[in-house]
């Protein structure tokens, strides 16, 4: 574990936490929020492509408040412990920014037994946050990425169990849950004045898209002309910024309410009441 994170005696700044943060829109919100002076500590799964990327952001930013702690979201117990060494940091939590998320071309199961990609992308996703909102300074925020693709699909009755595992499929439906359950966490969080929201940032040229052939022989002909992953950080930055709650931030300038994802009320009501139950145990 290396954190690397500058201490100052007279006030230690909180953390802006992003997962994922070596891919390339993780390192490029990373990138942002470091040249913005913010403590940045990259969650990744692969500890030593951290630590060098967060080596390299400490001397491209001068901020030298960029540290490391591995996280693996395949599995619930792999988040408490992540969340139990975060705590052994003694430092306020400013921000969460899910970013992290998987999209294999074929189907396994997590140790948790929950296919792998709900497993990464919703249920361990939603773990770590409910974890760190104890941490998180009065009126902090997390923020979690959905996906253009939840809009073609709903939720069968038997999820998150899934009977039909298609790529697309088992990734439009995690991150559908992901923007339903958010609703539930922006009603509950409001207590302390949390900000939970979303952020699409849109189709662009990521290395998910790039490795992950799903369109076949029509993936380069879409792939290439897409933006880069800095335009993809706009939305994640203005969540971050922003005093609202309970949002899905899009573009430079627009956003929605994330309750007009919510079509179904019976099904977002099993939905959060199944994840409360499945988590519990690891709270």
């Amino acid at each position: 574990m290396e954190t690397n994170m500058e201490e100052s005696a007279a006030k230690i700044q909180p953390l802006y936490i992003v997962t994922g943060a070596t891919d390339n829109m993780g390192s490029a919100i990373a990138r942002k929020l470091a040249l913005q002076g913010k403590a940045v500590l990259l969650a990744c799964r692969d500890e030593a492509k951290a630590i060098n990327y967060a080596a390299q952001l400490r001397n491209e930013t001068r901020n030298q408040d960029v540290g490391v702690l591995q996280l693996d979201l395949s599995s619930f117990e792999q988040v408490q412990d992540f969340v139990e060494r975060l705590k052994q940091l003694n430092r306020p939590v400013a921000a969460l920014v899910n970013n992290a998320g998987t999209l294999p071309r074929h189907s396994k199961m997590s140790p948790n037994g929950y296919e792998h990609t709900v497993q990464v992308n919703f249920l361990s996703t939603a773990l770590l946050s409910m974890l760190v909102y104890p941490l998180l300074v009065d009126e902090g925020t997390i923020v979690l990425s959905t996906s253009v693709s939840r809009r073609f699909v709903s939720l069968p009755y038997e999820f998150p169990a899934v009977s039909h595992f298609t790529q697309i499929g088992a990734y439009a439906q995690s991150k559908l849950a992901l923007t339903l359950f958010s609703i539930y966490m922006s009603t509950t969080m409001k207590t302390r004045r949390i900000h939970v929201n979303c952020v699409n940032p849109g189709i662009i040229n990521t290395s998910v898209m790039a490795l992950h052939r799903w369109l076949d022989r029509a993936a380069d002909y879409i792939v290439n002309p897409l933006p880069d992953p800095e335009s993809g950080v706009v939305p994640t930055l203005r969540a971050l910024e922003s005093n609202d709650t309970g949002f899905i931030f899009m573009g430079t300038d627009k956003q929605i309410k994330t309750s007009t994802m919510l079509k179904n009320r019976d099904v977002f009501i099993k939905l959060c009441n199944d994840t409360m139950r499945i988590i519990k145990k690891y709270q």
